[in-house]
C-alpha cells in the first residue's frame, strides 16, 4: 500500500511541476490539470488521511478569505495611493493558485502548511522585484513558488523549523 502512496504523491508533484512551467510561460494554467490535481488530493485524503479533509477545506478557505482582503487592499487602497488605475483589476492570487493551496493543505500538517505558504512568498520576493523593475510587470506567476514551498517543506518536514 505504501508504494501506491509514493506513486500518488509523485504524480501530484509531477502535475505541480507541469503547472509551474505552464504558469511561468503563459501566466495561466489549464483547468483540467487543476481538476486532476484536486481529484488526486481527494483520493490521497480519503485513502491515507481522511481526518485532514476538514483541515484542507478550512486551510484553503482561510487563504481565500486572506486573498479577498489583500485584493481589496490592492484594488481600492493601493490603487488610490499610487493613482494607478491598472491596479483596479489586479488580484492577489489567481484562480489556479487556490487548488495548489488545497494541495498544500492536503499533504502537510497544519503548521507546516502555513510554513510552506510563507516560504512560497519569501521565494517569490526577489523574482517579484525583478519583474517590477526590469520587466515592468505587476504580476508574477505564483504557482511555481507555491509548488517550491510545498516541495521544500514536504522534503524537510519538521526539520524546516531548524532551518528557518
Amino acid at each position: 500500500m505504501e508504494e501506491y502512496r509514493d506513486i500518488l504523491i509523485g504524480t501530484i508533484f509531477f502535475i505541480l511541476l507541469i503547472l509551474s512551467i505552464i504558469d511561468f510561460k503563459i501566466k495561466a494554467v489549464p483547468d483540467y490539470l487543476l481538476l486532476i490535481l484536486l481529484v488526486l488530493d481527494i483520493i490521497f485524503l480519503f485513502q491515507y488521511n481522511p481526518t485532514n479533509f476538514i483541515y484542507m477545506l478550512s486551510f484553503t478557505g482561510g487563504i481565500v478569505l486572506l486573498n479577498f482582503f489583500i485584493t481589496f487592499y490592492i484594488q481600492n487602497i493601493k490603487s488610490k495611493i499610487y493613482k494607478d488605475k491598472t491596479l483596479k483589476n489586479q488580484t492577489a492570487l489567481g484562480e489556479g493558485d487556490i487548488p495548489v493551496i488545497a494541495t498544500i493543505g492536503t499533504l502537510l500538517e497544519p503548521n507546516l502548511a502555513f510554513v510552506a505558504v510563507f516560504l512560497s512568498a519569501v521565494f517569490a520576493i526577489i523574482p517579484s522585484i525583478f519583474y517590477i523593475i526590469v520587466k515592468k510587470e505587476n504580476q508574477l506567476p505564483f504557482i511555481p513558488f507555491l509548488s517550491l514551498g510545498l516541495f521544500v517543506v514536504y522534503i524537510l518536514g519538521n526539520r524546516v523549523y531548524e532551518i528557518i
